[in-house]
């Protein structure tokens, strides 16, 4: 058995979408389920509210300790880019990229994506990101998206195609349905109000539709809310603001649900329609990465005609036995596989 040792900065929580990651991960190499392969160390700090310490911990102290706890590991890997700092030059070492959004900013669809104009702490701290993600023996992409951009951005660094895995069985629970849900259709959007996310263009698509669209997840801001309010009560669209739920909460919408609206411009991986399809619920997705990997063809939609949103909106049908098959494709088994040959790939 090979030892595999974790390493980010600061713990987050596992519910968060890092965290998540990173918890899995640990979990997963306890279990044994990556064959020939075990958890070794795990580091990770709590976060202090002192800048100026985490800044240290970041750049010196945290690089120091990952270099020295290498010594009696086989493989050291960082669980996301933002900690390639923490890539060691004498191990192998391995990095979760998710996303490249603010490492190399861009705009789509007259969204910016990412950090536009970083600190210069920031910039070195990028500067620090880059030249680990350079130096490290594997990169693991969560979408082919992003693992071509690093095989354009870091060449001769070697990279794999890991998506994320989805429990398959938590969504098969029975459920009832939410009271808060209309007799008519019921539509979801999960995700903030990021302008990335495009909430208000699900707001518009719905607009003058006899459907009620239910916005899951946690406001951005006060602001945020209001302004979208104000948006559905303009455009005529029946907009039930619900907020965060629990992952129970969660699925049983997820599984009563006529359809999920994921019209975002922007993802690493876009969890949200995957796990509308593990609960046989159609998910209508913007033909952007990395989410457009996700769904069956059908069902990705041009970002911007509206007409095309509503026409797949009211030709709707079951699809449940569709959807969880291809939901099946991102299975633990199947991720533990891909990790398996990934990390062999080192020795």
């Amino acid at each position: 058995m090979r030892k595999v040792m974790l390493a980010r900065g600061g713990a987050l929580s596992p519910y968060s979408g890092l965290g998540s990651t990173h918890s899995a991960l640990t979990q997963r190499l306890q279990s044994g389920i990556i064959e020939g392969y075990e958890l070794g160390d795990v580091h990770e700090y709590n976060l202090s509210k002192n800048p100026v310490k985490r800044l240290w911990r970041r750049w010196f102290s945290g690089p120091s300790k990952v270099s020295n706890k290498a010594k009696g590991t086989d493989i050291v890997h960082i669980t996301d880019q933002e900690q390639a700092g923490l890539v060691p030059s004498s191990s192998k070492s391995v990095v979760t990229v998710h996303d490249l959004f603010h490492l190399f900013p861009s705009t789509r669809s007259s969204v910016d994506i990412g950090d536009q104009s970083p600190s210069m702490i920031r910039k070195k701290d990028i500067k620090k990101i880059k030249n680990g993600l350079a130096r490290a023996n594997l990169l693991i992409c969560v979408s082919k998206d992003t693992q071509q951009e690093c095989g354009m951005r870091f060449p001769g660094t070697p990279t794999a195609w890991i998506p994320h895995a989805i429990e398959l069985q938590e969504y098969e629970i029975e459920t009832e349905r939410p009271s808060w849900f209309s007799n008519g259709l019921n539509l979801l959007v999960i995700g903030s109000e990021e302008p990335r996310k495009r909430v208000e263009f699900a707001v518009n698509i719905c607009g003058g539709m006899d459907v009620t669209l239910h916005k899951i997840g946690a406001e951005s801001s006060p602001e945020s809310k209001r302004d979208l309010c104000a948006l559905a009560k303009k455009k005529e669209c029946n907009l039930n603001w619900v907020g965060k739920l629990e992952q129970s909460d969660l699925i049983a919408a997820l599984q009563h649900a006529d359809a999920l609206l994921f019209p975002s411009i922007a993802e690493g991986f876009g969890l949200p329609p995957l796990e509308a399809y593990a609960a046989g619920t159609v998910a209508l997705v913007a033909n952007a990465p990395a989410h457009n990997e996700i769904p069956l063809d059908h069902h990705i939609l041009p970002p911007e005609d509206i007409d095309a949103w509503r026409k797949a909106i009211s030709e709707l049908k079951d699809e449940s036995s569709e959807v969880k098959a291809r939901a099946a494709e991102f299975s633990v088994e199947k991720w533990a596989k891909r990790h398996q040959e990934a990390y062999d790939s080192l020795f």
